[in-house]
């Protein structure tokens, strides 16, 4: 598996580069992925991949106490 912590999920490309563009005023590089959700597109913004938990937890850790609301997330690699 592979981590990443994620920093919101929006249906509007729009309100995803804004998230995006917050996190790097912060000091984050924050990556926009599409999601077909229910026959919608989803756009998530996501600080990663790790390959360690422990080092995607840290992140997470730092991203709430910067008060962004965010969550972590395993992937399995391809």
């Amino acid at each position: 598996f592979v981590y990443f912590v994620q920093a919101g999920a929006y249906t509007r490309t729009e309100e995803a580069e804004q998230q995006r563009a917050k996190l790097a005023i912060i000091g984050y590089t924050a990556k926009i992925t599409e999601r077909e959700q229910a026959g919608r597109t989803v756009y998530r913004v996501r600080v990663g991949p790790y390959e360690q938990r422990g080092e995607a937890d840290a992140q997470h850790q730092k991203l709430q106490e910067s008060g962004v609301e965010a969550q972590l997330v395993r992937v399995e690699r391809p």
